[in-house]
């Protein structure tokens, strides 16, 4: 269950969907647990990227709101952000940068999932269904 779904979470009028993980029917009760407490609220697998042109996707993403990187906390749900593919390299080793068929393309994502402890040299991790398989 995307972090972002439970109640009064971000400036929002109402929580991100969550989906039974059994039969991915849309739960529209918000306070129904997540999977990882025992529940059945899982992420909706259509809450996935898609391309919108050649130059533009959309889609859902964690962001990382430690503070670190200019987000912090609950409010961030709700929010979408422009990212753009680039090809650079992460300063601390040979790991980042876009796939070349990728790079000066853009993507607005809205946040849906939320990560107090992430602290790395990245602020969004592209939610995508069935862990990207």
């Amino acid at each position: 269950k995307p972090s972002c779904a439970w109640p009064g979470r971000g400036n929002v009028i109402k929580p991100t969907r969550s989906c039974d993980a059994r039969t991915g029917e849309v739960l529209w009760d918000p306070s129904v647990h997540s999977v990882c407490m025992g529940g059945m609220a899982a992420t909706c697998t259509d809450q996935k990227p898609f391309v919108y042109n050649s130059s533009l996707s959309m889609g859902f993403a964690a962001a990382a709101v430690s503070g670190r990187h200019g987000l912090s906390g609950d409010a961030n749900c709700g929010q979408c952000f422009e990212l753009k593919f680039v090809d650079r390299v992460h300063s601390s080793g040979n790991w980042g940068g876009a796939d070349a068929d990728l790079v000066g393309k853009r993507m607005i994502v809205q946040v849906t999932n939320i990560g107090f402890d992430v602290t790395g040299d990245h602020s969004f991790d592209l939610q995508i269904p069935g862990a990207g398989q």
